[in-house]
């Protein structure tokens, strides 16, 4: 049982190393596919990158500036808005207290 045991263990790690110098032998052909690019398609794979990066800031940052501008002035007058509504629900619940006080005080009947 044991030399079969070690014969596959011997076979295992053939198989291991044939795949190893397989896969280095296939770098090295990627490597020299690689180096066989000429300069001028080497150029066109950087312009390519170039293309796929941000663009720069472009002129016309005042648009930007202006809805910026714009939001600033609408969050404004949400904001007296709702300063507004709660002052005027203020005033009614003050005004309904007064009266309910008026009326326990005054003309509830002990």
């Amino acid at each position: 049982m044991t030399a079969f045991d070690d014969i596959e263990e011997d076979i295992r790690r053939r198989e291991e190393s044939v795949k190893a110098r397989e896969l280095m032998a296939r770098m090295a052909e990627i490597e020299k596919e690689l180096d066989k690019i000429s300069p001028k398609e080497k150029a066109r794979e950087k312009a390519r990158e170039v293309e796929v990066m941000p663009p720069e800031k472009k002129p016309g940052g005042l648009s930007k500036k202006m809805a910026d501008v714009g939001k600033f002035c609408l969050v404004v007058v949400i904001v007296i808005g709702a300063i507004r509504l709660a002052a005027w629900v203020g005033t009614i619940v003050i005004g309904l207290g007064v009266t309910w006080m008026a009326y326990k005080l005054f003309l509830e009947s002990k």
